[in-house]
């Protein structure tokens, strides 16, 4: 059953139909350089055309003028379908469409609109078409033997073959992406409705509503486009990433077969890389290091050979089907760096400071019976009590430098009282000086290194050592907590830290201009990091406060 309206209203709902198109190419013509842009501006462009020629060809009602105007008329319909057909490509796989490919798929047209005007031997336009007297184009929709070749079935052709590629993108993507495929997909939806509409002849012949229809759904997407950005740089960044990233990536199938691989690794192992068992790759290029429990590769790289880290991830896709990422990471030159290290650490741990721990121990023998030679004379007497004094001191800063390496190698948690940790603590103080500590830290359960008894002692210990006044120092240990946190306040009468040694601990380095007199409190530093807490230091009117904070247990 047709749909009955007049020829002036037919020409007013295709004169609307203009006006989109012209908002959507003034909207989004700054921004034709990125891929798919141009062509969805290019289809709105054919949108407009398309009913401009249309209502044209309906408003003025000479035959000669309506068969010039469809001279026109079908190369801009099948323009719109190769437009669409180059925005899908550029907006599925992300990269500009070339100029070979662009010349191959407007030939058609070019032709179509160079015969249309001789129409040699009928090729074009056959008996069946032509302007009735009321200036009508009327044709065979099947009649026209290139123009049926060329609009029909190649327009039609490249319009569903892009719709198949928005659907399948949609399908695949997520988030900005796949809403711009799915509004893709609602203007081809119109599309073929308002086609099958006008095939099957529900409107009178004067009117053509694909052009309207097609020219207001674009605005939708072109509103998405100004909002968003037509291929967001998501998709493209991941894409970028992939080929660009130092890398070597490799895709394997549900088979452990490689499917794909980077740049990184098409440089590495060339062609032959593909379609090889992961397994294969793993027993000819994997190496086993005892001082390395990940797995590693070694790989010929150049004129040396190389280790690589193996990290893997799992990759879904399809139904059920389970991949896998795998990345390999050069490792070379960290690997180098770590057996550096520890090799200095060896030298440092078993021969600097054994040596140094025994040799002064000579000295301070040496310095003990100078003293007991001569113990008349004054002045050699407090003399070698300060060699005994200096020598004691460094022997003690070696054993610091002994418990922050156990602290450093130790990364185990253990749960207890903080109250058992800081008498432990308490008892374990070796200083000689008078001083009073008072503690009223409760018997709260929390979770802290093995050696956290040591960073108290330090705490204890560094206040009295740095006590100035003629009283006797006085350190208070107390404890405030939370529903997940317990605090340990040290309070002391020492006079304060030197505020160089605070700076140095909240920077967490030291510096050629700015370090700290001693070892001790970064002794306490590594136990409050390996203990997942917190410190901080502050100098009060009377000395210094220290607050610790540490996680509750969760027994």
């Amino acid at each position: 059953m047709q749909i009955e309206f007049t020829p002036v209203i037919a020409v007013v709902l295709m004169s609307v139909g203009i006006l989109p198109s012209l908002v959507v190419v003034n909207s989004l013509y700054d921004e034709w350089q990125k891929p798919g842009v141009l062509w969805f501006i290019v289809s709105m462009i054919t949108g407009g055309l398309w009913a401009l020629i249309y209502t044209l060809m309906t408003l003025i009602p000479s035959p000669e003028i309506t068969r010039l105007l469809a001279n026109f008329f079908w190369p801009v319909v099948t323009t719109a379908a190769v437009s669409l057909f180059l925005l899908a490509y550029e907006f599925v796989f992300k990269e500009i469409a070339s100029r070979r490919l662009v010349i191959f798929l407007f030939a058609p047209v070019v032709i179509l609109f160079l015969l249309s005007w001789g129409n040699p031997a009928n090729i074009v336009f056959g008996s069946n078409y032509y302007v009735d007297a009321n200036g009508y184009l009327r044709f065979s929709m099947f009649g026209d033997p290139l123009r049926l070749l060329v609009v029909q079935i190649y327009g039609y052709s490249l319009a569903f073959l892009a719709a198949g590629m928005f659907v399948g993108d949609m399908i695949r993507s997520d988030g900005i992406h796949r809403q711009q495929a799915s509004y893709l997909c609602v203007v081809f939806v119109i599309l073929v409705f308002s086609s099958m509409i006008k095939v099957g002849e529900l409107v009178p012949i004067y009117y053509d509503p694909t052009s309207t229809v097609y020219a207001f759904s674009g605005l939708l997407f072109a509103h998405s486009i100004q909002k968003h950005g037509l291929l967001q740089y998501g998709p493209v960044a991941r894409e970028s990433a992939f080929e660009e990233i130092e890398d070597i990536i490799l895709v394997v199938d549900a088979n452990d077969v490689i499917i794909d691989t980077n740049r990184a690794g098409r440089q590495q192992f060339g062609s032959k890389i593909y379609d090889r068992s992961i397994q294969d790759l793993r027993s000819e290029y994997a190496t086993a290091e005892d001082d390395n429990p990940h797995e590693t590769v070694q790989l010929d790289c150049g004129d040396e050979q190389r280790i690589f880290s193996v990290h893997s991830s799992v990759l879904n896709y399809g139904r059920g089907i389970q991949g896998k990422i795998i990345i390999l990471s050069d490792i070379t030159d960290v690997t180098e760096r770590e057996r550096e290290l520890n090799l200095l650490k060896e030298i440092f741990s078993r021969v600097f400071r054994h040596n140094i721990r025994n040799d002064l121990t000579v000295i301070t023998g040496y310095a003990d019976l100078i003293t007991e030679q001569q113990q008349d004379n004054e002045r050699v007497a407090e003399l070698t009590a300060g060699i005994v004094r200096k020598s004691n001191h460094l022997l003690k800063q070696s054993e610091k430098a002994r418990s922050i390496e156990t602290v450093i190698m130790d990364d185990n948690l253990v749960t207890g009282s903080i109250q058992d940790a800081v008498d432990d603590a308490i008892s374990s103080c070796e200083l000689t000086d008078n001083y009073t500590v008072q503690s009223t830290v409760e018997a709260i359960r929390v979770e802290f290194h093995p050696q956290f008894h040591l960073a108290v002692v330090e705490l204890i210990e560094n206040a009295v050592v740095h006590h100035a006044g003629p009283e006797q120092p006085e350190i208070t240990l107390s404890t405030e907590s939370t529903d997940t946190r317990v605090c340990l306040i040290v309070e002391d009468t020492s006079g304060g830290i030197p505020q160089a040694e605070i700076d140095v601990l909240e920077a967490q380095e030291e510096t050629d201009l700015q370090h700290s007199s001693g070892i001790g409190l970064w002794l306490v530093r590594y136990i409050i990091k390996r203990s997942n807490g917190q410190l901080s230091a502050t100098n009060t009117t009377e000395g210094t406060r220290i607050r610790i904070h540490l996680p509750k247990a969760n027994d």
